[in-house]
């Protein structure tokens, strides 16, 4: 694993920096597993920005989009790995759409960046 509960830190910005210095630490394997987290926690942030910027409860969206609330709440808590269609529900109902972005692009950039919003983006 490799994220050490015992390492934490109370300031959010440090314990990402702590988090990613562990991770190199580790090895190409922890790096692997705390970009995948990245990724994951880069859709939940952005559903609930946009669900929030719609001004929407998770229950206004899952009457939207047919996706039940709780699998909303998973998603957006990163205990889920919805599908595609999920996805993809959600998104019309937000007004959205799902599109690839060069991994090298200043948009791709700041969805890696978007964990250190999940302090706010949780709240």
């Amino acid at each position: 694993m490799w994220y050490n509960p015992s390492t934490m830190s109370t300031d959010f910005d440090q314990l990402i920096e702590d988090i990613e210095l562990e991770a190199e630490n580790e090895g190409p394997q922890a790096v692997r597993e705390l970009e995948q987290f990245r990724q994951e926690f880069s859709l939940a942030s952005q559903l609930i920005e946009s669900r929030r910027e719609g001004k929407l409860s998770q229950r206004e969206l899952a009457t939207l989009s047919g996706v039940p609330q709780s699998e909303i709440s998973r998603i957006e808590t990163g205990a889920s790995n919805p599908t595609y269609a999920t996805i993809s529900a959600l998104l019309r109902a937000l007004g959205k759409r799902v599109q690839l972005v060069d991994a090298h692009s200043p948009v791709a950039a700041a969805g890696r960046r978007s964990v250190r919003s999940a302090k706010t983006a949780s709240a």
